[in-house]
């Protein structure tokens, strides 16, 4: 009788030890689950749609110009090409210039170096060099455009104004929850007034995900993403810049 007292008194106490590790892992999940709630709810910048009708769809009102916008493109992908084949010549490889043996009266053909194209060992006739694709292009013919695409862009509904562009911690799946919020689909331009190095770290991950300063955008860049979100300074910045050459 008392080794059946112990087995139901160890049975329970069992029981009781499994009931109390389910209830801290509910508590655990609980907890788990507010705070992606809170993280969701963190997420709650407004977006608006840059209209034509707006400050800066007042100033971006430029007709479409394929021919420019065109000429930039061209440029801007011959600057982009970088020259990296190159051979060495007969006067740049390495060896000997002196003359292996006379002119005359050996039997054997006339050769000047040891390091001519015909001989092993020797340079290469007529290969690839080194050379500067870049070409110029005029700064107010680049400025008019960054405005012929970016008015074309508000005319067409793809460009977006929020209050701030953060992130706390620097994760991807907060970016994520930040466009789903939104709404948006496809590759995006994010454009804040200077870089910040959580959302950058954020959306190195993400391959249709752009980040881009007021500064330094282009007008590829804006060809380039279907979605274009621009913090609320930026574009501010942006419409003060452009203000004057139009």
């Amino acid at each position: 009788m008392a080794v059946v007292a112990k087995k139901t008194l160890s049975d329970s106490l069992t029981k009781e030890k499994k009931d109390s590790a389910k209830g801290a892992k509910t508590v655990v999940k609980k907890a788990k689950s507010t705070v992606k709630s809170n993280e969701m709810e963190s997420h709650d910048a407004i977006l608006r749609n840059v209209t034509e009708g707006s400050e800066v769809g007042k100033v971006f009102n430029l007709p479409e110009n394929k021919s420019l916008v065109g000429q930039f493109a061209r440029v801007y992908y011959f600057n982009q090409r970088v020259s990296l084949a190159k051979t060495k010549t007969r006067g740049e490889v390495a060896g000997s210039g002196r003359k292996p043996w006379k002119q005359k009266h050996t039997g054997r053909a006339r050769v000047g170096s040891i390091r001519n194209p015909v001989w092993r060992h020797g340079g290469v006739a007529h290969g690839p060099t080194r050379r500067d694709w870049s070409l110029r292009f005029p700064k107010k013919m680049k400025h008019m455009a960054f405005m012929a695409v970016l008015s074309q862009r508000i005319r067409s509904g793809d460009v977006y104004e929020t209050t701030d562009l953060t992130v706390k911690e620097g994760r991807t799946e907060e970016v994520l929850r930040m466009l789903n919020s939104w709404g948006i689909l496809g590759s995006t331009l994010l454009v804040m007034d200077e870089v910040k190095n959580n959302l950058a770290r954020a959306c190195a991950n993400l391959k249709n995900v752009e980040i881009a300063s007021a500064t330094n955008l282009n007008a590829f860049q804006l060809m380039k993403s279907k979605n274009i979100v621009f913090e609320k300074s930026a574009l501010e910045k942006i419409k003060d810049k452009y203000v004057k050459n139009k």
